[in-house]
């Protein structure tokens, strides 16, 4: 990379774990980041600290409209608040990554040449995959010189939508050295290249053995062992090798450990205490972490202020503004390997109850809120508190799923249902029902219909099994039948669509007493859509009327923005086109335009 980048590249790098395979886009979060804030530095002369910051600047130069602001808000949601982000709503997935590669386009090729580095050992999710693969394809006509590598401990699975870069990536696999490697790189770390002297066999068979081919781990054996002075230049035979422990010994090959942790772990024996429990703590969260979502292990355990201590005493971690990661992952590992499993446990337990006592606020995070809960579920989970990771899956599946990041929302449903089923207490219908049904909804919006209908088919006949019951609450039955609806819809069954909201809208209507409910809005709208494709323009009209009014009022009484106008008005338009009343469609387009350019 240092050498890319005095060559004239712009190197764009990010780094992602095995746990941020949950999040749409993360691979991609700290290169788009970056780039905006490369670009605006650029154009302005003088730098810029946030993300926020350039993304204003560049819509104020020009280089991007509002609607880029949107897309941007996509991958880096510092840039785009919730209301913003609705704007995506009901896009098709495909659509939407080209709108999004549009708007990334503006800045990438105002940086070309450019290499992308993205690093992890985890799963790079689907989203990222096909904004990946259509950066390629627009490249050679938009940003021509442009390399992408994907660094990743196992062969990365890279989704059907991006078979471009399966077909044209070339993959280098890296593996152990061998040992005639190992001894060229002693040689290396012995400062002996380019002279006569050698390397007794037995060094090198040790060596290789501990290291098991790893060129990190050959080093840390090595070092461990020249700091412990144990390797020796023998004059008579001009060889470097492990010096004699006494007369009776050949050589201490004993003497260097077989469990690398020990070797690994040395510089750090001195440690105080309170430093150590730091390090254990910080294994147990992750290779990498934000300090924000963790400061409430401040008050009690004034972790934050040992980890920058850790990280700049010590060289354990590296960071860059409020984000750490470990330096090394040798050195992660074998703080994990430290641990018992009932050790991390209670670390996990310690970290749940230090958030719930310190009342931490998600919202205080604003746009972070999402990991805090994703975070937390997994902390509850390891935890072993099934209910509580229940609870905080389905939180970042809800706040996933408003942020219209339907790939990131349909993973912590299933998690969440995952570990219902682990819950030993009963659970009401409403609560198993819920995450089921926004899971269904979820693989819809991504066009995964098969699974949805597998899904939605099952709460659906649950929930006509069970209303006889009385278990099943109009609300929830009228949300059941809605989602198997919307999804008939979407697949142009519009009879089927039309005989469930048939049943749904009146139980709806009976069981909302409000004129304003948007709930009831969306509904009526819902039933007026599938009104309108299935040829019934007159009725269609009629509802979206309905549905309209029931917003309007909800504007009048501040219950939500105007821009909730801008979906009617688009429905109606749409419906009176049909209905070849031009004027009028216009009239109601043009209002839509109006609010989505305002906002």
């Amino acid at each position: 990379a240092a050498e890319a980048t005095s060559d004239g590249f712009t190197v764009l790098k990010s780094f992602r774990t095995s746990l941020d395979s949950f999040t749409s886009f993360f691979p991609l979060r700290q290169i788009v980041a970056e780039a905006m804030i490369k670009v605006a530095s650029n154009l302005r002369g003088e730098d810029f600290d946030s993300e926020a910051a350039a993304a204003d600047y560049l819509v104020e130069e020009n280089v991007f409209k509002k609607t880029d602001r949107v897309n941007i808000g996509s991958i880096v949601p510092q840039v785009a608040d919730a209301q913003l982000l609705s704007l995506l709503s009901g896009m098709n997935p495909n659509a939407r990554t080209r709108s999004i590669v549009d708007s990334m386009m503006k800045i990438l090729k105002l940086l070309n040449p450019v290499i992308i580095i993205l690093e992890g050992d985890g799963d790079i999710d689907p989203s990222s995959w096909s904004l990946l693969a259509e950066i390629m394809q627009r490249a050679r006509e938009e940003c021509p010189t442009i390399m992408i590598i994907v660094s990743s401990r196992n062969s990365p699975t890279i989704t059907s939508a991006a078979s471009n870069l399966r077909r044209n990536a070339v993959q280098v696999k890296l593996a152990p050295f061998e040992k005639s490697e190992t001894e060229q790189y002693l040689r290396f770390l012995l400062r002996i290249e380019g002279t006569e002297v050698g390397i007794d066999q037995r060094l090198i068979d040790v060596v290789h053995d501990r290291a098991n081919g790893c060129p990190l781990f050959i080093e840390s054996v090595a070092r461990w062992a020249h700091e412990k002075n144990l390797i020796e230049f023998v004059d008579g035979s001009k060889k470097m090798t492990l010096k004699m422990l006494d007369e009776r010994s050949d050589d201490v090959t004993e003497a260097i450990p077989r469990e690398l942790s020990n070797i690994v772990l040395a510089p750090f024996n001195h440690l105080s205490p309170p430093l150590w429990d730091a390090l254990k703590i910080a294994s147990c969260i992750g290779y990498s972490f934000d300090s924000d979502l963790y400061r409430a292990l401040n008050q009690e355990l004034d972790l934050i202020p040992k980890i920058e201590e850790l990280s700049e005493k010590y060289g354990c971690f590296e960071h860059t503004g409020t984000h750490f990661r470990w330096k090394q992952q040798a050195v992660y590992e074998a703080v994990k390997s430290l641990l018992m499993a009932n050790q991390r446990q209670i670390i996990h337990r310690m970290i749940v109850d230090a958030f719930r006592a310190n009342d931490i606020d998600p919202n205080d995070l604003v746009l972070k809120e999402g990991d805090v809960h994703r975070l937390l579920g997994r902390h509850c989970a390891l935890a072993e508190d099934w209910g509580a990771a229940f609870e905080q899956y389905i939180k970042a599946g809800d706040r996933a799923k408003a942020a219209f990041n339907f790939n990131e929302a349909s993973k912590m449903y299933e998690e969440a249902i995952d570990y219902q089923a682990k819950i030993t207490e009963q659970l009401t219908f409403r609560s198993r029902m819920i995450p089921t049904i926004n899971l269904g909804t979820c693989f819809r919006e991504l066009a995964r219909y098969r699974e949805a209908e597998a899904v939605l088919t099952r709460c659906l006949n649950e929930a006509e099994t069970n209303t006889a019951a009385i278990e099943v609450d109009d609300e929830l039955h009228v949300r059941v039948l809605t989602a198997m609806a919307a999804l008939l819809q979407a697949r142009s069954n519009y009879d089927g669509a039309r005989k469930l909201y048939e049943k749904a809208v009146p139980i709806a209507r009976n069981i909302q007493e409000s004129g304003s409910s948007l709930w009831l809005a969306e509904n009526i709208a819902g039933y007026a859509e599938t009104l309108r494709k299935s040829g019934d323009l007159p009725q269609a009209e009629l509802h979206h009327r309905e549905a309209l009014e029931i917003r309007t009022r909800a504007v009048e009484e501040k219950s939500c923005t105007e821009l909730e106008l801008a979906v009617s008005y688009t429905q109606l338009g749409c419906t009176l086109a049909g209905m070849r009343r031009h004027d009028e469609a216009y009239q109601q387009h043009h209002r839509a335009l109006g609010l989505w350019y305002r906002y």
